[in-house]
């Protein structure tokens, strides 16, 4: 008996030595763990507000700087970052011969896109895109102050389209109202990851007008997202040839839109983001806006529907790269395989299955409303080819696709 408990006593101390050991392997190898680059980058989109809605979770800095940062070497390694990040891009599709010719603080001009849209149409998603190419500065919705509006003219257009060309220009000067915003609101930084990657150390820098202007200033692309400015007065900002600039109209079904927009708290009160007849009338201002501006400057706006960048992304991406003169980076395709093939919870999430996405609305909205944003926006709709649901059946069939072609009147 003394002999067997002896044996099992053994073999007792025998296992739990080997589960000790594995388990002191296994923190050893786990000592050392980073999450990858993507992983990081994807727990930050969790985060991701738009549009001037009150996030559910601010962008907390990371850590705060206990010093005071060393501007010339951070600017120092912002430039370095940049040129071997720019190591082996294509820059004579840009144009150019060296990273130099579009480099502000070299004397070049910086390739830069306007994304023009309305809220819920898919801009978080083609901006976040632009964003993946290494070397470019996000100017994130440098209209969020005025809050859930639709900007269509004077007074508001005035000041609106200053700003847009200053901060174009990377001249942050004289922008006080936006950088009070910003104070309260990090989201209008956060989504420049540039830019945060200082502000997360030290978030005053990013209500400081000549950093950023300085920092701006080192990046040879550009891309800004406005949701709240119509198109017909972007005219304007063309008309400046110094700000090399080509356009993005994104359009999106309005059913979509509408069916997006209830989820979205900040929308409801507003009738610039509730009112179907709105919504559409600023579709209908858009289409008639595309015609003058693609006969006057044929080569500067690139008019696209939503539908298509989510249900073709990779083609779609690749038309747009060529648009705006830019080479297909590694970064860009790694994006679109992380995004558009995994559905991630949360109504600002940018992991999305594409294809899903479009016709989400045919089966989660009644027909009743359905029929009265049709009723609203018939024009609009047949302007932009999307074609109308007879009724609730016809509206839920599979057969039903509410894609028709389109010209754009010139």
């Amino acid at each position: 008996m003394l002999r067997r408990v002896n044996f099992y006593s053994i073999c007792f101390a025998f296992g739990l030595s080997v589960l000790l050991i594995l388990a002191g392997s296994r923190y050893a190898d786990n000592t050392y763990y980073r999450p990858s680059i993507e992983s990081r980058r994807n727990i930050r989109n969790f985060l991701k507000v738009e549009d001037g809605e009150e996030p559910y979770t601010q962008h907390i800095p990371t850590m705060q700087y206990d010093g005071s940062p060393d501007i010339k070497k951070l600017l120092e390694k912002t430039r370095s970052k940049i040129k071997y990040q720019l190591s082996k891009y294509n820059f004579t599709e840009s144009g150019v011969h060296t990273l130099e010719d579009l480099v502000i603080e070299s004397g070049g001009r910086p390739l830069q896109s306007l994304i023009i849209s309305t809220w819920r149409s898919g801009t978080t998603f083609l901006g976040e895109i632009l964003n993946a190419i290494p070397g470019t500065y996000y100017h994130y919705e440098p209209l969020l102050k005025y809050g859930i509006i639709q900007i269509r003219g004077p007074p508001e257009s005035e000041q609106a389209l200053s700003t847009i060309r200053a901060m174009l220009k990377c001249n942050y000067d004289g922008l006080e109202d936006y950088f009070k915003y910003g104070s309260k609101h990090s989201n209008q930084f956060s989504h420049n990851t540039r830019l945060w990657d200082h502000c997360k150390y030290k978030k005053e820098l990013c209500y400081d007008a000549e950093f950023t202007s300085r920092l701006c200033k080192l990046f040879p692309f550009h891309t800004m997202k406005v949701v709240r400015l119509r198109l017909r007065l972007i005219q304007e900002i063309l008309d400046d040839k110094e700000l090399n600039v080509k356009v993005i109209l994104l359009i999106r079904d309005p059913r979509g839109v509408m069916q997006s927009r209830q989820h979205r708290n900040f929308c409801q009160p507003a009738p610039d983001c509730w009112e179907p007849s709105l919504v559409c009338a600023d579709m209908i201002s858009d289409y008639v806006a595309a015609g003058r501006i693609q006969q006057q400057y044929p080569d500067s706006l690139l008019v696209l529907r939503y539908e298509e960048l989510a249900l073709k992304p990779n083609i779609t991406t690749h038309r747009i790269l060529k648009f705006l003169r830019l080479s297909a980076t590694q970064s860009i395709d790694e994006f679109l395989q992380s995004h558009t093939n995994v559905e991630v919870a949360g109504v600002s999430s940018t992991f999305r299955v594409s294809r899903d996405v479009p016709f989400r609305w045919k089966n989660a909205l009644d027909f009743t409303y359905v029929d009265e944003i049709q009723m609203a926006c018939k024009e609009a709709m047949l302007l932009w080819g999307y074609k109308l649901a007879n009724n609730e059946t016809h509206m839920k069939s599979k057969d039903f696709n509410p894609l028709d072609d389109y010209t754009i009147s010139q």
